[in-house]
């Protein structure tokens, strides 16, 4: 039993903090460490971009490379509760960049001709249903491309429009023209699939 003991005080308990100053180092275990914990939420983050899973498995990847390539331009002596949050903000950035970077290479991002926010008719959405969140990536995925991904950096990056603007290379005007279609297309969706479900109670 005190070898045990001994064994598990020896043992030091990984944590980000730890981690991060083992890939400054250049050390495997602190980037298996980050891979292992940060994988899962990359890939959710990517595959909101790009439909292909062998694409957002790439994309992932790639995000680490330039991660782990960055790292010290991230701050990480900060308190343990404000780091974890701090990283997955940092981190998600480099993934919804790499994956736009990808998009646009590909040239899947169509254009819409302008039309004035005011123009739009949005439809109201009651709050009434219990959406799956396979449901909400279902409606997220039948957006336009240039759409789906500004709405993804504005509602859940969290970009300004003006980020957005400088990063698709748009004026900030056709930002929130293009997540203001996003909204309204998506309420639309909402209500059809809404309906449909009602009608088979």
């Amino acid at each position: 039993m005190n070898i045990i003991q001994t064994y598990l005080k020896k043992q030091k308990q990984v944590t980000l903090k730890s981690a991060l100053e083992d890939c400054l180092r250049n050390r495997e275990q602190g980037k298996a460490f980050v891979y292992k914990k940060y994988y899962g939420y990359l890939m959710a983050i990517i595959i909101r971009y790009v439909k292909s899973d062998v694409d957002a498995e790439e994309l992932t990847n790639e995000s680490f490379i330039r991660i782990f390539r960055r790292l010290d331009s991230f701050n990480h002596l900060v308190e343990d509760d404000v780091l974890e949050k701090s990283f997955r903000s940092w981190i998600g950035r480099i993934a919804a960049n790499i994956s736009i970077d990808f998009l646009r290479s590909k040239k899947e991002m169509t254009s819409l001709e302008d039309v004035a926010e005011g123009s739009l008719d949005v439809p109201r959405v009651y709050n009434s249903s219990n959406l799956e969140v396979d449901d909400i990536m279902k409606l997220l995925d039948s957006l336009p491309e240039l759409q789906r991904v500004i709405f993804n950096l504005y509602e859940i990056e969290g970009f300004s429009h003006d980020e957005i603007a400088k990063q698709l290379h748009i004026p900030d005007s056709t930002s929130r023209t293009y997540l203001t279609r996003a909204k309204q297309k998506l309420r639309m969706l909402y209500l059809e699939q809404h309906k449909i479900r009602e009608e088979f109670k």
